[in-house]
């Protein structure tokens, strides 16, 4: 299965990633970019895994998602042969800027 980001979610991991880097070290930085990229090897194998995702549940499109760590979620959908990442969310926003951002 093909993986693809849209321009937010891609953005939000970079500059949640510079993020870490900056407060919290290298191997914090290790740790979440490796467990962002075993989350992603395991959709691509299991799409279905992710639980559906209740704040954008009035949508056309289904949108899963999963926990990366304590804070975020990624977020996303699958068309056809192609699992679309649609955000990188920080859990302790305000819920209406996912709805705004999705």
């Amino acid at each position: 299965m093909q993986v693809k980001y849209n321009k937010k979610a891609s953005q939000h991991i970079s500059s949640t990633i510079d993020y870490y880097l900056e407060n919290f070290g290298t191997q914090a930085t290790v740790n979440l970019a490796h467990e962002i990229d075993e989350k992603i090897k395991t959709l691509r194998k299991y799409p279905e895994i992710g639980f559906p995702e209740p704040l954008l549940r009035d949508r056309y499109i289904l949108y899963r998602a999963t926990h990366i760590g304590k804070y975020h979620k990624l977020i996303y959908y699958v068309r056809g042969k192609t699992l679309r990442v649609a955000a990188f969310w920080d859990m302790r926003m305000r819920p209406d800027k996912l709805t705004k951002m999705v």
